[in-house]
C-alpha cells in the first residue's frame, strides 16, 4: 500500500472535476477537446460507489484523465503515480480535493 494515497474523506465530485481539469487532450483526443469544466451533474455520472472502481476515467471529452479510485473495505485510495500526467499534477490534485 505504499504506492497507494488515502482518499476517503474527500468529494468525490470534486477529485472528478480536478481530474479532469488538470488532464489535457493526447493523441486523437484533440479532435473531441472541449474546453469548458465539468458540471457536477456531469462529474456525478463519471461516479459508481456500486463499484471496486468507484471513479474509473479515461478520456473525458478529449483529455487523457486516465484515472481511477480504488475501494478496498471501507476506505478510497487514489496510486502516486498518474498516467499520463506528472508527480506535480498529482500533487496539484491532492491540493484541490483537500483543500489545502
Amino acid at each position: 500500500m505504499d504506492n497507494l494515497i488515502d482518499i476517503t474523506d474527500v468529494d468525490l465530485v470534486e477529485v472528478v472535476k480536478a481530474v479532469y481539469d488538470l488532464s489535457k487532450p493526447r493523441g486523437l483526443g484533440f479532435l473531441h477537446f472541449d474546453p469548458t469544466p465539468l458540471s457536477d451533474e456531469e462529474a456525478k455520472r463519471h461516479i459508481n460507489m456500486n463499484s471496486r472502481y468507484p471513479i474509473d476515467m479515461d478520456y473525458v471529452r478529449g483529455r487523457a484523465c486516465k484515472f481511477y479510485v480504488i475501494r478496498k473495505d471501507d476506505r478510497l485510495f487514489i496510486r502516486k503515480s498518474w498516467e499520463c500526467h506528472t508527480l506535480e499534477d498529482t500533487k496539484e490534485l491532492l491540493r484541490r480535493i483537500r483543500k489545502i
